[in-house]
């Protein structure tokens, strides 16, 4: 939440202190060009789940903490794998008969399988964002930008990441001692290539 905190602050969006996230996520507007950074910024409190497949007894834990109530993986059919499993599911309990065995016998793998989909995906989303953000800035390589360290590698204090406004983008940054946490920032920007998606910045002195 303190990191949030400081990705608003670097991207001029106002958040009171006494505004609880749901209500603040609530007032952002994705079709602002700096909300939707906030938005994206946001996903990070939805990150560590994990899913549990079972046959008979609910799970002794099967509450979605982002959304405070139990939650089961069916959405939209063929929206996501393990839809095509609990569809399944669904389908013989409305019906009233037995649940097919080739889905009984996926459901105790599912949940690795689920978790690697799940990596690949995330995986890809931040590659095209990278692509998008080198793409964005790669003629102006040496231009100097305000920002704010919204985060510090605990092994090396002096990287960490920053978040600049116009354009918004979150990207490594690097200094000669260690980086000033919360604090606005000048940083200049080192590295926008296309090939390798990466953007890259270090803090001027």
């Amino acid at each position: 939440m303190q990191r949030l905190h400081r990705t608003a602050r670097a991207l001029g969006i106002t958040w009171p202190a006494e505004q609880l996230y749901p209500d603040f996520i609530r007032s952002l507007d994705p079709a602002i060009p700096s909300h939707a950074a906030m938005v994206n910024a946001c996903t990070r409190l939805l990150r560590g789940s994990g899913y549990v497949a079972f046959d008979g007894e609910v799970p002794a834990d099967p509450q979605h903490s982002a959304l405070a109530s139990e939650y089961a993986h069916v959405t939209a059919p063929l929206r996501r794998l393990g839809d095509r499993y609990a569809g399944e599911v669904c389908l013989a309990l409305c019906a009233g008969t037995e649940v097919p065995a080739w889905v009984l016998e996926a459901l105790p793998e599912l949940p690795k399988t689920l978790q690697s989909s799940g990596g690949r995906s995330r995986s890809y989303e931040r590659q095209v964002v990278d692509l998008v953000e080198a793409g964005v800035l790669r003629s102006r390589v040496g231009e100097v930008f305000d920002g704010v360290v919204v985060d510090v590698d605990e092994s090396d204090e002096r990287r960490g990441v920053v978040v600049i406004h116009d354009p918004d983008v979150e990207a490594p940054v690097v200094g000669s001692g260690p980086l000033p946490l919360g604090t606005d920032v000048r940083v200049r920007l080192t590295t926008a290539d296309l090939t390798a998606r990466s953007v890259g910045f270090t803090l001027e002195s």
